[in-house]
C-alpha cells in the first residue's frame, strides 16, 4: 500500500487584494503609471491573502508552501506568511514561511496565507502630466505659450480718452462687465 501526498491548490484568482492583481494568471503589483519613456511604476508594496482553506485530513499536504515565481521588469521581492485557524473564526497571528517552505504556523483545522509583494525603488523617470498644445485652455485668461499653462496677471484694455477732463493731465475711461470679475473687495475713492 502506497500513500500518495495530495497537495492543496491556491487560487490566486480568488482571495483579498491590497495594491495588487491577479493578472495573466499571476498575483501582480498594480501598475500606478506609465513614464514618459513607456517604464511601468508599480505600488511600492501590496499584499494578497487568501480565503479560508480548509484543511481537514490534508494536513501531511500542508506541511510546506511551494511557490513558483516569475520576475518581471523591475527586480521585487516577496515574503510568504500563513496563519491558521481550529474553528475559522479565531486566528493564529501570520507567521513568514521559512526559507525552505515550511509553515511555522501551527496545526489546524482551516488555514490561509498571505503573500507580501514589494517591488524595488525606481530610478528617478519623468512624467507629462500635460504639455498645453491643443486648445483646450485657449481663453482670455489663461496663458498658453510656450508649453506652459498660467493665469494672466498683465491684460490689456482699450481705453476711451475722456475729452471733458479739465484737470492737469489726462482721463481715459473703460466701462467693465462685473460678470467678468469673480470678486470686488472693496470699491474706495482718493482725496487730496
Amino acid at each position: 500500500m502506497s500513500i500518495t501526498e495530495i497537495g492543496i491548490p491556491i487560487d490566486l484568482s480568488k482571495g483579498k487584494y491590497e495594491n495588487t492583481i491577479y493578472k495573466d494568471g499571476k498575483l501582480q503589483l498594480i501598475e500606478l503609471q506609465k513614464s514618459d519613456t513607456g517604464k511601468i511604476v508599480y505600488a511600492s508594496s501590496g499584499s494578497w491573502q487568501s480565503d479560508m482553506i480548509q484543511i481537514a485530513d490534508k494536513i501531511k499536504s500542508f506541511e510546506k508552501v511551494v511557490k513558483n515565481t516569475i520576475v518581471n521588469g523591475t527586480t521585487s521581492t516577496f515574503k510568504i506568511y500563513t496563519q491558521s485557524s481550529i474553528d475559522g473564526i479565531e486566528w493564529s497571528p501570520y507567521l513568514e514561511v521559512g526559507t525552505d517552505g515550511s509553515i511555522q504556523s501551527p496545526t489546524n483545522t482551516y488555514a490561509r496565507i498571505k503573500i507580501v509583494l514589494f517591488s524595488s525603488p525606481t530610478e528617478n523617470l519623468s512624467f507629462t502630466v500635460d504639455d498645453f498644445n491643443d486648445n483646450r485652455y485657449t481663453n482670455d485668461y489663461l496663458n498658453t505659450s510656450n508649453d506652459y499653462l498660467e493665469m494672466k496677471r498683465n491684460y490689456t484694455f482699450d481705453y476711451v480718452a475722456d475729452l471733458t477732463w479739465s484737470e492737469d493731465g489726462h482721463l481715459y475711461r473703460k466701462t467693465i462687465d462685473k460678470a467678468i470679475w469673480k470678486k470686488v473687495d472693496s470699491i474706495s475713492s482718493v482725496q487730496s
